[in-house]
Parts: C-alpha cells; structure tokens; sequence
C-alpha cells in the first residue's frame, strides 16, 4: 500500500485543493488556465489541486488572486468557497461562465494598466 504524503493525512493540502478546484469549476476555468495564469505546469496544478503538493504562501496567494479570492476563503474548511460573482453565475452554461471570466480578466488587466500610465 503506498504510503499517504503529509499533506494528505492531515487534509490541509486535499482541503486547500478541493477549494481550488471548486472555485476554478465554478468560474467555468480549466486546470490549465489556471495553471498558465499562475506560471506552473499544468501537472503541478493537478498536484496541488488533488492535495498532494501544499502551494508555498506565495504561490497560495497567486492562485487566491488569480480566482479574485481573499487568500483565506482556500484556507477554508466549508465545502463551498464564496465568490462574489457565484450567485451572478450560477445555472450558467459553462461556455457564458468562461466568456464573463475572461471579460473580468480583461476588463480588470485593461484598468490596471491605465491606472499605471496615470501614476506616471
């Protein structure tokens, strides 16, 4: 029988990967964008997703802002993690999830750029 990583026997990576995994469903993203977003290969995306690697708290906090999370709602022990657009989009088809998505990721990108040519 092999033998349980750390992380699996006390639930703080499987519960950390599941709030991930929930949260990327819900907004309609897949593992991969998730994982170009944040800079990792998709297989390490699937590890920490499946509890089996434990994100350092920066990478943690990569992710919470790549989903538009607070960091703590993945440190969480509920089984659903709250988002502000879920009500929005819940009972949406997957492909209108993802278009929404990418519009706030494009929207949100477009005004972090023009509040940093107004800083200038």
């Amino acid at each position: 029988m092999p033998r349980k990583k750390k992380n699996q026997e006390n639930g703080l990576g499987a519960r950390i990967g599941q709030n991930i995994k929930l949260t990327r469903a819900r907004l309609g993203m897949t593992q991969a964008k998730l994982a170009e977003l944040i800079g990792v290969e998709v297989e390490t995306m699937s590890r920490i997703e499946t509890g089996v690697q434990l994100p350092s708290l920066e990478r943690l906090d990569e992710i919470a802002s790549a989903l538009r999370l607070p960091l703590t709602a993945l440190l969480s022990e509920g089984k659903e993690v709250d988002h502000p657009l879920q009500a929005v989009m819940d009972g949406l088809p997957k492909h209108e999830r993802e278009f929404i998505y990418a519009f706030a990721m494009n929207y949100a990108q477009h005004w972090r750029l023009g509040a940093e040519r107004k800083e200038r």
